[in-house]
């Protein structure tokens, strides 16, 4: 019998580790449709894009390729044609490109490889369409007929806003099954999303307004898409293209109005001259195409349950049991909605690596399981070897535990540069090169609880049952099983921090 490698066997598990927090960092970045294919060889960059395989020497990030790609997906000829008719005559994305070219020229010092710049309206438009035609021909197909409805000015608008919905769902974990847009014999949804981890399945729906719309009416809208024939609960999105809002205050009013609307329209919509049925409402305002030279312009988003009460916006409940009902109750959606805000912003790397190390000047990153020369306190500050096991950030400093090889464990510091403290900030909890959560800020007692239970879930029963000796009805909870006891015993943990 072969003795084990001890050496060996850790040295596999800290690759394990380091693979699973780089696919947990990668999965933070891109979200849970395919992962970008990418690899670089002879000099080319090749990417795939569902079972095709594109490639150019151009590509050092994956924003090059997108600048790209959305001329591959247009077609040369139609590309040219618009070229070449009068600027004011040409379609939106022509307009989009030739300010994306003027400014890239204008900011970008072409000394330099890898830029980085303040993005604009057009920038956002012009790279935000590419990326969700990417996902779609990655994830499921891109129809020709919405190329086709894109090209044409008539129907851009609302065709551009059906590829940011479905990129939405694939980001978020669902499969989309796409319907024939040129079957005219019965009425349907956009297409259906299926979430993988559950299998339920959603009807969805989306609907753009006219761009630099300031009222509030969204009826027109949501009667177009209750109408529809749908089989499944109804997902509709809305986009609503009214002007920016100065700030958070203003974009807060205008949502509390939207929403006072809606509970209008449960009132009196009609479909067939039946009431409406329910949906759930994703309200969006991100004007990017009608600021195209605007730069940190504030768009947002919302959720309503139109006809579902207990999903409606600025509905809260101090009652944690009745929240994790609502929330299992409405599971797909309340993941929905954290995927769009994680993954908002477009990648620029292949694999998952934060731009800031990918691209900056960090040469080598404090990785644990990796071994590294540090000052010995107990040997006049001597470097010595140490294997980092822990660590974590505290103002511009990484501050590490490392063990000695003869069993001692010491601390040291390492001043972090300034795109390790920028990467740090976007992924924290993968930083270190493997998954350690580093924590957050609970915003609502329902995180509160999620964040106590994440550390009590595991518990033994012997142990939440001392956890909760001195408690008045200790005998009923010797009769719970471990999973309801931990739920008690961080419920009523919660309880006791919000002082209830």
């Amino acid at each position: 019998m072969i003795p084990s490698n001890l050496a060996f066997e850790k040295s596999i598990q800290n690759k394990i580790a380091e693979h699973a927090a780089l696919e947990f960092q990668r999965q933070k970045q891109q979200g849970l449709g395919r992962p970008i294919i990418s690899e670089k060889f002879k000099g080319q960059r090749y990417i795939a894009v569902g079972n095709e395989l594109r490639w150019s020497e151009k590509w050092k990030t994956f924003h090059d390729f997108l600048f790209d790609y959305i001329k591959t997906c247009f077609g040369q000829e139609w590309w040219l044609g618009e070229v070449a008719k009068a600027p004011q005559k040409r379609h939106s994305i022509l307009i989009w490109a030739e300010l994306v070219s003027r400014y890239t020229k204008e900011h970008f010092n072409t000394s330099k490889e890898i830029h980085s710049a303040p993005t604009t309206g057009a920038l956002d438009a012009y790279l935000g369409l590419s990326y969700n035609l990417y996902l779609l021909a990655h994830n499921v197909e891109l129809q020709k007929s919405l190329v086709h409805r894109l090209k044409n000015m008539d129907q851009f608008l609302g065709a551009y806003y059906e590829t940011f919905v479905a990129a939405s769902f694939i980001k978020a974990g669902f499969v989309l099954e796409l319907e024939d847009e040129t079957d005219s014999s019965t009425s349907h949804c956009e297409f259906t999303a299926t979430y993988k981890e559950t299998g339920n399945k959603f009807s969805v729906e989306a609907k753009a307004r006219k761009g630099g719309d300031p009222s509030l009416n969204i009826a027109d809208q949501l009667y177009r898409a209750l109408k529809k024939r749908a089989d499944h609960p109804r997902v509709v999105f809305i986009e609503l293209n009214s002007p920016p809002r100065a700030n958070n205050d203003e974009i807060k009013d205008f949502v509390r109005q939207i929403s006072a609307h809606l509970r209008e329209l449960e009132e009196r919509l009609l479909i067939k001259g039946n009431p409406a049925p329910a949906a759930y409402v994703f309200l969006t305002n991100f004007p990017y195409q009608f600021n195209l030279e605007a730069t940190n312009i504030l768009g947002f988003g919302f959720v309503e349950g139109y006809k579902i009460p207990e999903f409606n916006y600025g509905l809260s409940t101090s009652d944690i049991r009745e929240g994790l009902r609502i929330r299992k109750d409405h599971y797909e959606m309340y993941h929905l909605i954290k995927s769009n805000r994680e993954h908002s912003e477009i990648p620029s790397t292949f694999d998952g690596e934060a731009p800031e190390m990918a691209f900056g000047k960090t040469e080598a990153r404090l990785i644990v399981g990796k071994r590294y020369l540090i000052p010995d306190p107990d040997n006049d500050g001597k470097d010595i070897v140490g294997e980092l096991v822990e660590a974590t950030v505290a103002w511009d400093k990484a501050l590490g535990v490392y063990r000695l090889e003869d069993g001692r464990s010491i601390t040291a510091t390492c001043p972090l540069t300034k795109d390790e403290l920028a990467a740090y900030q976007k992924y924290p909890d993968t930083f270190f090169g493997v998954y350690r959560e580093q924590g957050g800020k609970a915003e609502t007692h329902l995180e509160l609880f999620d964040f106590f239970f994440k550390v009590y879930k595991d518990t033994t029963k012997e142990k939440l049952l001392d956890f909760m000796k001195n408690h008045d009805d200790i005998d009923r909870l010797k009769e719970l099983e471990q999973q309801e006891l931990a739920i008690t015993f961080c419920e009523r943990t919660v309880y006791a921090a919000m002082g209830k």
